[in-house]
């Protein structure tokens, strides 16, 4: 009972220390290089050398100690020491680096060392995986002697108390439990010990180091601390063998936690990949809008109005976000063709021949096989296709007509007519608001989609006609809009070449 009970309560443990450990790896941001002064020098340098003795002076006390307090019964029986020994130094192995905090399986081995052992194997293993750690991470200098000042001091600490503990008989589970409570204390001790060497040469706050490197991984260490007392546990009931399964136990836990901070790593460097893309995609549009307001200087300017206009039509409209997003990038990018036009066209205001007018009239198709080329713009592409489509099918470039014309191209005519018919830069003579209004209303249902003129009259201007053309076509807005919207244009999208 006793054994399940526990293993219940090491799952639930499990399961929390796996949470925070990945809110911690992914919320925490790597250490600073240490600040440095004048000629190289390290802030605090001059307590390195007294630091230095003192390390030395207490290691050899902590080693002497050990030395004094061996017995023979400690290394017996040899293949329990060979197999916690493989188990404290193979664990440095599987060492995860998690950012500003390390997880490894040593510290359990040496508790195991501590409560099955004794001090002296506990405390001289300690020394050995400080030593490969040092050879593994090329630890140097107060740093590697401080790293084995601590893992020669906590397991002998703890292994005298457990030893005591012991000697006293003490009734069966306890010893497990009394495993479980030196597990915690000496990690605190661990902790002190590792954080106050870097509090008295580097500077900084004990109690935020505690914050924000001891209480992430508390989770893991209290389920390691059940684990480890079960396995004690289990030795006293069943022997040696039950440590043979812990270790591998153990292991498993181990590359499980790999796994999931390697994976978390990963989805953090594509996020971090699909921002820079987002950027970039940002940075492509204002730079291809900026040049063809070199040739047309309302070009700019058009291309915001129309996709404020048409994003604040589809979201009257009850489109989804990715809907919305769509008429907005659609409404940039709507005149995109029309950088295929010669100047005289493009900028002419005199009246143009039929020959003219058809190269005009193809705007919308050379646009849309621009966009088609760009990977998720599909959807992007049959709106501006579409945009000079008229409900009563006498538009261009296919003559559709009615519900055969997609939703966001409708909405995107709205927006564009009553740009032309308002703004001082058009072709057309500039119009009063309210006129404008009319003129949507006269041609509702003929040109345009009557609901969307009813829609945009009454809740995208709701009689706002004082508004400053200016404050609404401001293109670095509307490009700050496309970067919350760009996410919601990801997806397959399958369409076949414009006619």
């Amino acid at each position: 009972m006793v054994v399940w009970l526990a293993l219940i309560v090491w799952l639930g443990l499990v399961i929390w220390a796996l949470s925070v450990v990945r809110a911690a790896a992914v919320a925490d941001a790597p250490p600073p290089a240490p600040d440095r002064l004048a000629f190289g020098r390290v802030p605090f340098a001059g307590r390195r050398r007294a630091t230095a003795i003192t390390q030395g002076v207490l290691l050899a006390g902590v080693l002497g100690a050990a030395a004094y307090l061996s017995t023979e019964s400690q290394w017996q029986p040899l293949p329990l020491v060979g197999l916690i020994a493989l188990l404290v130094l193979g664990s440095d192995i599987l060492v995860l680096d998690a950012k500003r905090f390390r997880i490894g399986g040593s510290f359990t081995g040496l508790v195991l060392a501590m409560a099955l052992l004794g001090p002296a194997p506990a405390a001289l293993l300690g020394l050995a995986s400080a030593l490969v750690d040092a050879l593994r991470r090329k630890v140097r200098g107060t740093y590697l002697l401080n790293n084995l000042l601590t893992y020669t001091t906590f397991p002998l600490l703890g292994g005298l108390v457990l030893d005591a503990l012991h000697r006293g008989n003490t009734e069966e589970g306890g010893y497990a439990v009394a495993v479980f409570v030196i597990f915690l204390a000496t990690n605190l001790v661990n902790f002190l010990m590792i954080a106050g060497h870097t509090r008295i040469l580097r500077g900084g706050s004990l109690l935020e180091m505690f914050k924000g490197v001891f209480v992430p991984v508390l989770p893991w260490e209290i389920a390691s601390a059940v684990m480890t007392a079960m396995a004690v546990y289990g030795f006293e009931v069943w022997g040696a063998g039950i440590i043979g399964l812990f270790a591998l136990a153990l292991g498993v836990y181990q590359l499980l936690l790999r796994a999931l901070l390697e994976g978390q790593a990963h989805s953090e460097e594509i996020e971090r990949r699909t921002n820079q893309l987002d950027v970039r995609h940002e940075g492509m549009l204002g730079l291809l809008l900026e040049t063809l307001a070199l040739r047309d200087p309302s070009a700019a300017r058009h291309a915001a109005a129309v996709a404020h206009y048409a994003h604040q039509l589809a979201r009257a409209a009850g489109l989804s976000e990715r809907e919305q997003a769509i008429v907005h990038t659609a409404g940039l990018l709507h005149d995109l063709g029309k950088e295929a036009l010669p100047d005289h066209i493009l900028i002419g205001r005199s009246e143009l021949h039929p020959a003219e007018i058809r190269l005009i009239k193809r705007h919308p198709a050379d646009g849309a096989r621009l966009l088609l080329r760009v990977e998720g713009m599909g959807e992007v592409a049959a709106a501006v296709l579409a945009h000079h489509e008229r409900i009563d099918g006498k538009g261009y470039p296919d003559g559709l007509a009615g519900d055969s014309i997609p939703m966001t191209a409708r909405i995107l005519a709205v927006a564009e007519v009553y740009d032309v018919l308002t703004s001082p830069d058009s072709y057309r003579l500039q119009m009063p608001a309210h006129e404008a209004e009319d003129e949507l209303r006269n041609v509702a249902g003929s040109q345009l989609d009557g609901r969307l003129v009813w829609l945009f009259a009454t809740q995208v201007l709701r009689g706002r006609h004082s508004d400053h053309l200016e404050h609404i076509a401001d293109l670095e807005a509307e490009l700050q809009v496309q970067r919350a919207v760009r996410g919601a244009l990801d997806g397959p999208f399958v369409l076949g070449p414009p006619a």
